[in-house]
């Protein structure tokens, strides 16, 4: 795939789930936000808060790589994923029927707490971050998307090229997006 049109569509798709997000979730009250779909199931708020902690780790360096550019010159013409990183985002993004691949367990620190979350302060927080993505897709023009190394949730034991890491995140976001659509069908 061409690096300029992997970009373009990780910047739809991340617009796509900014409508989303403002469409079917914004919408909701406190109560149905955070109310889960059964015993140890997650909440909206907890699908939510699980990517902003998420988001918390892989945001900072993808802007922090693209803000540091000039080290990273030489974009190819044409995007190719590492094993890794299309490992990673096969096993993690929903399939084209809007289905989620496989359940996966999520690490501790991953895992958001269970209480009562503010849906303002939690959503804003998510979408904040998909601006930052944005605006990290925009600025990866005439950058290499594969020198620059991620650090992955799992540790500095594995790390992603930029553009793997970039869809991986994408894909972990569409996952969550979707496992909250699925917990609204339930609750409503």
């Amino acid at each position: 795939m061409k690096t300029t049109e992997f970009l373009s569509a990780r910047k739809s798709e991340t617009l796509a789930l900014i409508e989303t997000v403002n469409n079917e979730f914004d919408i909701l009250d406190e109560k149905l936000f955070n109310t889960t779909a059964g015993p140890k199931r997650w909440s909206v708020a907890e699908c939510f808060q699980h990517l902003n902690i998420t988001l918390k780790i892989y945001v900072p360096q993808l802007v922090f790589a693209v803000q540091n550019k000039h080290q990273f010159k030489g974009q190819k013409v044409n995007f190719k994923p590492g094993f890794i990183g299309k490992l990673a985002v096969n096993s993690t993004a929903p399939k084209e029927n809007n289905e989620i691949p496989r359940k996966m367990k999520t690490f501790k620190i991953l895992k958001p707490e269970e209480m009562e979350y503010s849906k303002r302060e939690v959503l804003d927080i998510f979408l904040s971050f998909q601006q930052d993505i944005i605006t990290t897709i925009e600025g990866a023009d005439n950058m290499s998307l594969e020198k620059p190394k991620i650090v992955t949730a799992v540790g500095s034991i594995l790390k992603l090229g930029f553009g793997d890491a970039l869809h991986f995140m994408i894909a972990h976001n569409q996952r969550h997006v979707l496992q909250a659509q699925n917990v609204l069908k339930i609750i409503k």
